[in-house]
């Protein structure tokens, strides 16, 4: 697919108006900040080896590779170099840890999306209040969902099983007063 020279300006102009917007709402650098939710899928799309290194990189301070494993045989592990290696060049290309400086390793923290209003608004309204929903609690709130889907078609089971003997009791009374 190619793009017409006037397709590709307008692309350019476009992002380069994301990105200074981005700039003058304090981030940084943009480009390198991701949203909440783009962050917990990549997270829940890890094998269980790279979940166990992003949970050994540190947010704050940048670690080499050595004290990541260090980090790891601390919580029982005894990783492999080139896992470890391959697990943090993994994460590096899903943006969710950056090498600043090259043999430096830290998490990226996801940049928290706001609207005007709340940016406007001192006291904000439970209505437009902000949550986070992570993985694990996503999954409880399903596992939730269910019990109560199932309890209620229990409850219309029931329901029905109810009507059923209504129906049989008005049978049988215009019977007898027949």
């Amino acid at each position: 697919m190619s793009l017409t020279d006037r397709e590709q300006t307008r692309r350019s102009t476009f992002g380069r108006g994301v990105i200074e917007g981005l700039r003058m709402a304090g981030i940084e650098n943009p480009g390198a900040a991701m949203n909440a939710a783009k962050q917990a899928r990549l997270e829940s799309g890890l094998n269980t080896m790279a979940k166990k290194v992003l949970d050994a990189v540190p947010i704050k301070d940048p670690w080499t590779r050595d004290q990541v494993m260090g980090e790891l045989r601390r919580g029982g592990m005894t990783p492999d170099r080139a896992v470890i290696d391959g697990c943090l060049a993994h994460l590096c290309d899903a943006r969710l840890v950056k090498q600043s400086p090259p043999g430096l390793y830290i998490r990226v923290l996801a940049r928290q999306i706001t609207t005007s209003t709340q940016e406007n608004d001192p006291v904000p309204s439970p209505i437009r209040a902000t949550t986070t929903i992570t993985a694990p609690a996503q999954q409880r709130a399903a596992d939730e969902v269910d019990a109560i889907a199932l309890e209620v078609d229990a409850q219309l089971q029931a329901a029905a099983a109810g009507g059923d003997k209504l129906r049989q009791l008005k049978a049988l009374l215009s019977e007898l007063g027949a």
